[in-house]
């Protein structure tokens, strides 16, 4: 009872400490990979944040939640219809994500003084992130919800912290956060692991992070 009175206190802290990072950065002109590449150490400071979330997300739940490891640990090959639907929705979130990169052009002006060299150290910090983000916010919460509560309001409430932590977001991820969040859950409770949340997320992010890294960098550079 003690310990999961503390794990349930270091969740609470975990999310207000991201979240109040989150509102810090929105102020500084830093609420995602763009502005990062158009400000002065922007990069630099963005990658600071993520490794910060990969220790407040995946470090410490990691190491104080022994039960629950096995969410990370493990990767089963569902059943037919599970796994059927992860692709679609796979590639349905590259494509989406594809689509977003095409509908958003870069201004001339826009050229950031980070060398396409930087995006290796970024993006393996990035996706890192992910990983750690997804097994707090699809595993740690998830799971301890369901210990209290339905599938149904567990993931309902997953959802509504997972859309409070994008509100310095712009509205579409607002809003785009909602159906997402409940996706990602509802695969992490179907396969009792939170690779393929990890997965679905990361191809949303890479396509579009990927792009914008060589439009703002190497692309423009070349011009």
């Amino acid at each position: 009872m003690e310990n999961s009175i503390v794990i349930w206190v270091l969740m609470t802290t975990s999310f207000m400490t991201y979240f109040i990072i989150s509102m810090v950065y929105k102020r500084l002109g830093i609420r995602n990979l763009e502005c990062a590449l158009l400000t002065s150490n922007g990069l630099r400071l963005l990658n600071l944040k993520h490794v910060v979330g990969i220790i407040l997300f995946g470090v410490v739940f990691y190491a104080i939640t022994p039960e629950l490891r096995s969410l990370i640990n493990t990767i089963e090959v569902p059943r037919i219809p599970v796994l059927l639907s992860f692709l679609t929705i796979f590639f349905l979130s590259g494509y989406v994500s594809h689509l977003s990169v095409g509908n958003n052009t870069f201004k001339k002006d826009h050229i950031s003084h980070y060398r396409f060299s930087k995006a290796w150290v970024y993006f393996l910090i990035r996706f890192t992130f992910l990983l750690c983000y997804e097994f707090f916010f699809r595993g740690i919460l998830l799971y301890k919800f369901l210990e209290i509560g339905s599938v149904y309001a567990s993931i309902l409430y997953c959802t509504v912290l997972y859309v409070l932590i994008h509100c310095f977001d712009s509205r579409k991820e607002i809003l785009g956060a909602i159906p997402f969040g409940v996706v990602l859950c509802v695969f992490t409770f179907l396969t009792n692991s939170i690779w393929y949340a990890f997965f679905i997320h990361m191809a949303l992010s890479a396509v579009y992070e990927i792009s914008m890294f060589y439009s703002l960098t190497l692309k423009k550079s070349t011009l």
